[in-house]
């Protein structure tokens, strides 16, 4: 029974959080558009000096893992209590109801990336006839978001701010470390710790890929070893996605008192 109504209350949470980031915050799905263009933009037509410079991995394939990076990469990802302070501030007191609030807003922004860099890759795999390694980083890539955005969200829950405009910032400008110096860092940080935190979950399943691409030609690895990399990955994105909401709330209740007076109070930048 008690699995029935948390499948039912997780339901109501996710069409809720759907509801919020189709009217409320449409600027979520502006962030993740944008950067999916500029990835594209930077891949594809700057010159190749600069796209190694910007880009570790190269290959058609690294394109679908790049672009999700890029996506989940915002503050949509680390900012969950300032973005939607009204409702955070409505859950800090009961960590059941938080963790199903954070599983509902990493449930909702992953559909929007995650199949996105699927497609991409299904794609390039359809065009170049790599089908079982385009379907392996596919299914990588469609699990993926769920790991990083759980993980990410420990930052907005240590230090949120507030979405302001920027004449608002410029107006407060003489208070320059909250609202100026403390806001520029804390847009920033996600395009450093999101990619850190998607490579941290790979890492298994990638050193099994390399481990069973040994001996084999470029861009060959046997089914074997590709799929018991990826269902790694999978597997441990799935896992995260249930055990870091479980941190979060040890994070929020550690933080309470000041989480609730922050989040209560937009003049706070």
């Amino acid at each position: 029974m008690s699995s029935r109504v948390s499948l039912a209350d997780l339901s109501a949470a996710v069409k809720a959080e759907y509801r919020r980031i189709f009217t409320e915050r449409r600027d979520d799905l502006i962030a993740v558009s944008f950067n999916a263009l500029l990835v594209t933009f930077c891949w594809f037509l700057l010159p190749d000096k600069i796209v190694n410079w910007l880009f570790t991995l190269h290959g058609a394939l690294a394109f679908p893992y790049f672009l999700e990076l890029w996506m989940l990469g915002d503050t949509p990802a680390t900012n969950v209590a300032g973005r939607d302070a009204v409702r955070a501030v409505a859950q800090l007191h009961d960590p059941a109801a938080l963790r199903l609030w954070l599983r509902a807003k990493h449930l909702v922004l992953a559909s929007f990336v995650g199949p996105i860099a699927a497609i991409v890759a299904v794609i390039i795999g359809v065009v170049q006839h790599r089908y079982d390694m385009a379907a392996a980083v596919a299914i990588t890539l469609l699990f993926l978001p769920l790991g990083t955005l759980s993980v990410a969200a420990w930052v907005g829950l240590r230090v949120p701010y507030h979405p302001r405009k920027l004449l608002w910032r410029w107006e407060h400008r003489s208070d320059w470390r909250a609202a100026l110096l403390r806001w520029i860092v804390l847009v920033l940080l996600p395009f450093l710790v999101v990619p850190l935190i998607a490579l941290v979950l790979l890492i298994p399943g990638l050193t099994i890929w390399l481990i069973a691409h040994q001996g084999h030609p470029p861009q060959v690895i046997p089914p074997a070893g590709l799929w018991l990399g990826t269902v790694v990955s999978v597997v441990v994105s799935l896992i995260v996605f249930g055990w870091a909401p479980g941190v979060a709330v040890k994070i929020a209740r550690r933080r309470y008192d000041k989480l609730h007076g922050y989040l209560s109070d937009p003049e706070y930048g």
